[in-house]
C-alpha cells in the first residue's frame, strides 16, 4: 500500500511540474531566389523549454531545398539541440544570442546517374544572434540573424561526391544585403 500511495503521490508531483513549467513550440522559414536562378527554401521546426527568463533550450530541425543552374538540386536536413541566451531587452524586443549542436545531411537530386541520391554529413556547431518580439505572452514572432555569426562544422568522407574528412571553421559578418531572406529566418513561437 505504501508504494501505491508513494508513486501516486510521485505521479501527481511529476503531472504538476509538467504544467507548470514554460515550453514552447514553432518554427521558422526561409526562402531565397536570385538572379542566378539559385532558389534555397526551408523550414525548420522546434520545440523547448524556457528554463528562467534568460536561458530557453530545446531541440530543433531543419529541411532545406537548393537548387541552381549548376545542378539539379539538394536536399539538406538535420536535427540540432539548441540554447538560447538573452542579451538585452527593450521593451517587447529581445536580442539573443542561439547556439546549435547537431547533425547534418546533404543527399544530391542528379541526373548523373552516379552522383543521384549520394549523401555527405557532418557534424555541426554554430552560434549567431536573432531578435525576438513578443506579440502576446503566448505568441513570439523572431528573427534568427544568420549573416553574422561563427559556426564549426566536421564532414565525413564521401569519395563520389569529392568530399573529404575536415573540419571547417568560419567567422562571418555579411551586411551587403540584410534583408536578403537567405541571410536570416523568420518564425514564431507558441509558448505555454
Amino acid at each position: 500500500m505504501k508504494k501505491i500511495f508513494l508513486t501516486s503521490l510521485l505521479a501527481v508531483f511529476a503531472v504538476s511540474s509538467v504544467q507548470a513549467a514554460d515550453f514552447f513550440v514553432g518554427g521558422g522559414a526561409s526562402l531565397n531566389m536570385d538572379e542566378t536562378h539559385s532558389n534555397v527554401m526551408g523550414i525548420s521546426p522546434e520545440v523547448g523549454w524556457k528554463y528562467n527568463d534568460n536561458w530557453d533550450l530545446g531541440l530543433g530541425a531543419s529541411i532545406n531545398y537548393n537548387r541552381n543552374d549548376a545542378d539539379n538540386g539538394r536536399y539538406s536536413y538535420g536535427v540540432d539541440v539548441f540554447a538560447r541566451y538573452k542579451i538585452a531587452q527593450f521593451g517587447d524586443f529581445k536580442l539573443l544570442l542561439r547556439g546549435d549542436v547537431g547533425a547534418g545531411f546533404v543527399t544530391l537530386a542528379s541526373e548523373n546517374e552516379a552522383l543521384d541520391g549520394e549523401t555527405a554529413s557532418m557534424l555541426r556547431l554554430s552560434v549567431a544572434p536573432m531578435v525576438t518580439y513578443d506579440v502576446s505572452e503566448s505568441f513570439t514572432l523572431y528573427a534568427n540573424l544568420n549573416f553574422l555569426g561563427v559556426n564549426a562544422g566536421y564532414t565525413f568522407e564521401n569519395d563520389k561526391m569529392g568530399i573529404e574528412d575536415g573540419w571547417t571553421f568560419n567567422a562571418f559578418a555579411d551586411s551587403s544585403n540584410v534583408l536578403d531572406t537567405g541571410a536570416f529566418q523568420i518564425g514564431f513561437l507558441y509558448n505555454f
